[in-house]
């Protein structure tokens, strides 16, 4: 018998590997079940499957492909951590959230289809996904947390809907290749570090509802060369921009009454385009920044 099952609840594969058929009935893929499975090839969980528990598949290094059924409500902790060979992956819609680095360290994982119903991408969800070109997120979504993609160094393009509230400490920290990005109005604050080193970024729209951009949020964006500050932004934090070495052109508006420490420091063909008498006008003459007036 490969599997030791019981209350359905599959405590622990002890078989060759290969492809596997969870049997039905099954209602619980726990803890560690197939953790370090080298040989798991591909996994077919069935429909009786409610909840995966932590370290479930984590470094099955050989596990290509999972079928996550509609009606799995809860995938956890670490789940596919390192799956290093796994290229692709649903997430239903029964799933709510995709908890704390569910698929971290999924080296070879391109494809990720994010179903309507999930709310949360939790922290390190996605984080070293380095196969990943491309995610959509679904409207419903309202939390990036920390980490959740950090160092997806080959996406290119990344869609957030309007519904996203929260982009969090490093969300996309270290996305090398992502090109553009619009940033949505329920978003309040957009968290440190939450874009920075993204060396390729060169779009970035800020929609009217955001008021704070974090300490160092496009830090050492280098190929960033023009952005505009909507009219309900009041604060840079510290180094927002620091070491943004191609940028140009930033439009800071009246609104903005508070601008941290080296926000531009690195910016050295910075122009601020700004209203006469503004805050950011005096900031520009008393950091030595061109500024041109409107």
């Amino acid at each position: 018998m490969d599997f030791s099952i019981e209350n359905n609840t599959l405590r622990e594969y002890i078989g060759p590997g290969g492809d596997v058929t969870i049997p039905k009935g099954v209602t619980e893929i726990g803890q560690e079940a197939f953790e370090g499975c080298d040989n798991l090839q591909s996994v077919a969980i069935p429909e009786s499957v409610a909840k995966i528990g932590r370290y479930a598949f984590a470094c099955c290094a050989s596990l290509q492909s999972a079928t996550i059924p509609e009606g799995v409500t809860e995938i956890g902790w670490r789940a596919f951590y390192g799956c290093a060979s796994l290229q692709s992956v649903t997430i239903p819609g029964s799933v709510t959230e995709i908890v704390g680095h569910t698929f971290e360290d999924c080296s070879n994982l391109q494809s990720v289809t994010i179903s309507k119903g999930v709310s949360r991408i939790g922290e390190g969800a996605f984080s070293r996904c380095k196969g990943l070109q491309s995610v959509t997120i679904p409207e419903g979504v309202t939390e990036i947390d920390d980490y959740a993609f950090q160092d997806c160094t080959r996406l290119q393009s990344v869609t957030i809907p309007e519904s996203v509230a929260l982009i969090c400490l490093s969300a996309f920290e270290g996305c090398a290749n992502l090109q553009s990005v619009t940033i949505p109005k329920r978003v309040a604050e957009i968290g440190a570090y939450a874009f920075a080193g993204c060396a390729n970024l060169q779009n970035v729209t800020i929609l009217e509802g955001v008021t704070e951009i974090g300490w160092r949020t496009f830090w050492n964006c280098t190929s960033l060369q023009s952005v505009t500050i909507p009219e309900s932004v009041t604060e840079l934090g510290a180094h927002t921009f620091s070491d943004c070495i191609r940028l140009q052109n930033v439009t800071l508006p009246e609104s903005v009454t508070e601008i941290g420490r080296d926000a531009f420091a690195g910016c050295e063909k910075l122009v601020i385009h700004t209203p006469a008498g503004s805050f950011a006008e005096r900031y520009a003459k008393e950091n030595g920044f061109s500024f041109r007036l409107f």
